[in-house]
C-alpha cells in the first residue's frame, strides 16, 4: 500500500471517530432537549445523530472496501496472465499469437515477395522407443520438482520472507495424465514415471499439504475420484518418507526447501478457492495467527475471526477448536504472549 492509500485510510479512521462522536453528542442533546422541552434543541440533536451515523457508515464502508481491494490484487493479476503458460515459462507455440498483421481465426497474409521454394526433404524415421516395462527409472530427487515451481511462489514462501498479507494459495495443475489402470499396477517397475512427477509437482506447489489431500489430488489426474486402498498405496509409495511429518492434527507432506520450525509464511485463500480447515497445517495457521496479532493486542475472539477470514472460513465449532489448539501451540512455542487482561501479543 502506497503513501496515498495510507493517508486515505487514516482520513477514514478520523471520519469514523468524528461520526461516533457526532452520534454520542446528538444522543446527549436529544435527551437534554426532551428534559428541557426545547424543540430547537431536539431538532439540532436529531441532525447530529443523522450526520454522525452517515459519516460513520461511509467511513466503515470505505475501510472494508480498501481491505477487500488489497486482497483481490493477487487474484486479478493471476487472471490477467496467459492461461496457456505458467509464470516464468516460454509462450506456448500452439497458442494463437495476436498482434499487428494477425487476427484470431484468420491466417496471416504476407504482402512481400514470395519466399524462394526449396526441395522438401523426407521426414527422418524416429527411433523405436524401449518398452516401458523393460526399464526401471531411478529414484528422482525432489530438487527437480522445486525447480519447476513458479519462481514467484518459491521466493515468497522462504523462511525469512514476509508479505504483509501472506501470499495467495495456488493449486497444482489438474490436467489428466493417465487412466485408472496406471494406479493399479502390481509391480513398482511398471509404475509410470508420470505418477512420480505428479506427486512431486503437487508437493512443490501446494506443500505443506495433508497426506490424504495429496493422494486425492494425484488420483484425480488419473481419472480416479475415490482411490482404493491399493491406489492410495501406489501414490504414497512415490512420496519420500523424509518429507512426511506426523502431528496431532494429521500427517502433512512438506517440500524439501521448507523447514517447519523456521517457516514464517502463510497463504490466504482467494475467493474462488476452497480449503478445508483440517487440511491446513498447524504451522501455517500459527503463522497466520502471529501475523494477525502483530497489528495490536487482540482478544481471543478477534484473533479467531481475523484468522478465519484469512483462510476464507466462517466461524464454526470445528474451526474454532482448531484455531484454539493452534493458539495454544503459538504461546507454547514463544510466538505469542498472553497478557494478564487476556489479550494476546506477538513476540516473533
Amino acid at each position: 500500500m502506497d503513501q496515498v492509500q495510507w493517508f486515505g485510510r487514516i482520513g477514514w479512521v478520523v471520519g469514523l471517530i468524528a461520526g461516533v462522536f457526532g452520534v454520542l453528542l446528538g444522543a446527549v442533546g436529544y435527551f437534554s432537549g426532551i428534559g428541557n422541552a426545547s424543540t430547537p434543541e431536539i431538532v439540532l440533536a436529531v441532525g447530529f445523530l443523522v450526520a454522525g451515523t452517515a459519516l460513520a457508515s461511509v467511513s466503515i464502508w470505505q475501510l472494508v472496501a480498501s481491505d477487500r481491494h488489497k486482497r483481490r490484487t493477487f487474484t486479478r493479476s493471476k487472471q490477467r496472465r496467459d492461461p496457456d503458460r505458467g509464470y516464468g515459462q516460454p509462450p506456448n507455440p500452439g497458442a494463437p499469437q495476436h498482434g499487428y498483421g494477425t487476427h484470431p481465426g484468420v491466417p496471416h497474409q504476407s504482402y512481400g515477395p514470395p519466399a524462394p521454394s526449396h526441395p522438401q526433404l523426407p521426414n527422418p524415421t524416429p527411433p523405436t522407443p524401449y518398452p516401458q516395462a523393460a526399464y526401471t527409472p531411478p529414484s528422482a530427487p525432489i530438487a527437480p520438482t522445486v525447480a519447476q515451481t513458479p519462481e514467484w511462489q518459491t521466493r515468497t514462501r522462504t523462511a525469512h520472507h514476509w508479505l504483509p498479507t501472506g501470499i495467495p494459495y495456488a493449486g497444482a495443475p489438474t490436467g489428466v495424465l493417465g487412466s485408472p489402470a496406471d494406479l493399479d499396477r502390481d509391480s513398482s517397475a511398471t509404475i509410470p514415471l508420470r505418477i512420480r512427477e505428479a506427486v512431486r509437482e503437487t508437493i512443490a506447489i501446494e506443500g505443506p499439504i495433508e497426506r490424504n489431500q495429496l493422494v486425492a489430488r494425484v488420483a484425480q489426474r488419473f481419472g480416479v475420484h475415490k482411490p482404493s486402498e491399493k491406489q492410495q498405496i501406489c501414490v504414497l509409495g512415490e512420496v519420500p518418507e523424509s518429507l512426511m511429518r506426523a502431528t496431532s492434527s494429521g500427517v502433512f507432506v512438506w517440500p524439501s526447501d521448507l523447514d517447519p520450525a523456521a517457516w514464517r509464511g502463510f497463504r490466504f485463500t482467494p475467493p474462488t478457492v476452497s480449503r478445508a480447515i483440517d487440511t491446513i497445517s498447524a504451522e501455517e495457521i500459527v503463522n497466520a495467527i502471529t501475523h494477525v496479532a502483530q497489528r495490536n493486542r487482540s482478544t481471543f475472539d478477534e484473533i479467531v475471526w481475523a484468522t478465519l477470514t484469512q483462510f476464507g472460513h466462517e466461524r464454526t465449532g470445528a474451526a474454532e477448536d482448531r484455531l484454539e489448539a493452534c493458539l495454544t501451540m503459538a504461546v507454547r512455542r514463544g510466538r505469542l504472549a498472553r497478557d494478564p487482561d487476556g489479550r494476546y501479543r506477538a513476540l516473533t
